[in-house]
């Protein structure tokens, strides 16, 4: 553009420039081009970013080298073809180029989730963090007008009346969607906009007062899988998060009126990377004994089996909370109640042949003194409450306790399970056995999270799930 028709264009977004600077960051409006719409598969071929900061705005485009062909479909719809991206860089080459515009800026894009969720996924594949605050234009426009069925972005270009020149290229429409934003300023005034702009973000932004180098550090998080560790000035742990989505669910927790009481001496954070959430906790259990931290128990509470010698030397079923954290033996059984934990015990019993009585698992209506239920009813001999049949039970007692129900699991007490990342193909084997995780130093770690992400592994199917017994 010429230098004259810049300065024009600046006039002409003056008063979009001015409701961006109340948001305090930079605002990048952005659209993609892309081989298609698999948020793993395909890959984007054009860029393009309508940056605005201190009430000036840029523009940023670049074709791209998707490093795989372009369909007749494709390039019919986009206008661009095999030849047009054959010498363009790949969005490795570009991305350090294009990071910088986006980190910490608020995103705009219609239809928020394709641009944002390819652009993090081409971000990784380079080796690279990406997340940001990030709006839906296609969600404003439905709030903003109800009373229209269709809000695609033809829609709200015949709606508007924008001129656009090259529909479906990424500068267009990112132009065609700078204009409908200053008509629907025109319409509704800059504190309607930015009210729904604020309540719709998804990323969330981070609160306007944290210390500039923390909220810098925070920005720079990636949305994938790890574990967040919040420092003080001496480099001690203050706190310990694990999120699936770290920047979204960050800023999330940050966005609420009460913040965490960590804050208030936190300087600094450090994230540490994880491929997939069961590898997030086997990483978490580490880091909280290295650090000797220890998280606050919840009101939920799991239980599971602990057999102990009485003064006989025979060995007896209590039922235990199972408390998060490391153990040196391994969970017998896993349970949310102590009525089905009851029952599951007494068929254990039943199907390995224990004796009740000496476990001490009779119903608790049974009165003390009583002969065995099983005694009277002609199935035992009572031999095992002799010396010797009490060595006998012990002993298969320890060799059975391991396949005690775990919650969810059905006949699957202990099980391999393969996490991998689908963008960077990193795998990793983690072994869980009575709901719990094993780790490298022979002990097992337990987790108010694991349950679900075991019962989540299970029901995606049993493909990288290896059942050992």
């Amino acid at each position: 553009m010429e230098r004259s028709e810049i300065m024009v264009e600046q006039q002409q977004r003056a008063q979009l420039a001015g409701l961006f600077a109340r948001f305090g960051r930079p605002v990048a409006i952005v659209d993609l081009e892309t081989t298609g719409g698999h948020l793993y598969e395909d890959r984007i071929t054009e860029i393009a970013i309508l940056r605005f900061e201190n009430g000036i705005f840029t523009r940023h485009q670049w074709l791209v080298n998707p490093q795989m062909p372009i369909s007749p479909f494709i390039s019919r719809l986009t206008g661009i073809d095999n030849e047009m991206v054959a010498d363009a860089p790949t969005f490795a080459e570009l991305a350090p180029q294009v990071l910088p515009l986006l980190q910490g800026s608020l995103l705009l894009a219609h239809n928020s989730r394709f641009d944002y969720t390819f652009l993090r996924h081409a971000f990784q594949r380079a080796g690279l963090a990406f997340a940001a605050p990030a709006l839906c234009t296609v969600q404003l426009s439905r709030r903003l007008y109800p009373q229209f069925y269709k809000h695609n972005l033809d829609s709200l270009i015949e709606r508007c009346a924008i001129e656009v020149s090259d529909r479906h290229r990424a500068m267009a429409d990112v132009l065609a969607l700078a204009d409908f934003l200053e008509y629907a300023l025109n319409e509704h005034g800059s504190d309607m906009l930015e009210t729904q702009i604020r309540a719709l973000m998804n990323p969330k932004m981070l609160p306007d007062n944290l210390p500039e180098s923390l909220a810098t550090q925070l920005y720079a998080l990636p949305d994938s899988c790890g574990i967040l560790l919040w420092l003080d000035k001496q480099g001690r742990l203050l706190h310990m998060d694990a999120a699936e989505k770290m920047f979204s669910q960050t800023a999330e927790v940050l966005q609420k009126k009460q913040l965490p009481l960590f804050l208030q001496e936190a300087v600094s954070v450090e994230f540490r990377a994880a491929i997939g959430p069961l590898h997030m906790l086997w990483l978490k259990a580490q880091l909280a004994e290295q650090y000797g931290w220890q998280a606050r128990q919840t009101l939920r509470s799991y239980l599971t089996v602990q057999f102990r010698e009485n003064a006989r030397g025979a060995l007896q079923a209590k039922i235990v909370p199972l408390a998060a954290g490391s153990h040196d033996q391994r969970p017998n059984g896993l349970f949310l109640h102590k009525k089905s934990l009851r029952r599951a015990l007494g068929e254990w019993s039943s199907q390995h042949g224990f004796c009740p009585a000496v476990l001490d698992i009779l119903p608790s209506g049974h009165a003390k003194g009583e002969p065995c239920p099983v005694r009277q009813v002609g199935k035992c001999d009572g031999v095992c409450q002799s010396e010797s049949g009490v060595a006998a039970q012990n002993r298969r007692v320890r060799q059975y306790a391991g396949v005690l129900p775990v919650a969810d699991w059905g006949s699957a007490h202990e099980v391999n399970i393969v996490e991998t990342d689908t963008l960077s193909g990193q795998s990793v084997t983690l072994r869980c056995a009575g709901g719990a995780l094993a780790l490298p130093d022979g002990r097992w770690y337990f987790d108010e999270a694991l349950p679900a992400v075991l019962k989540a592994k299970f029901k995606q199917g049993h493909a990288a799930v290896t059942v050992l017994s």
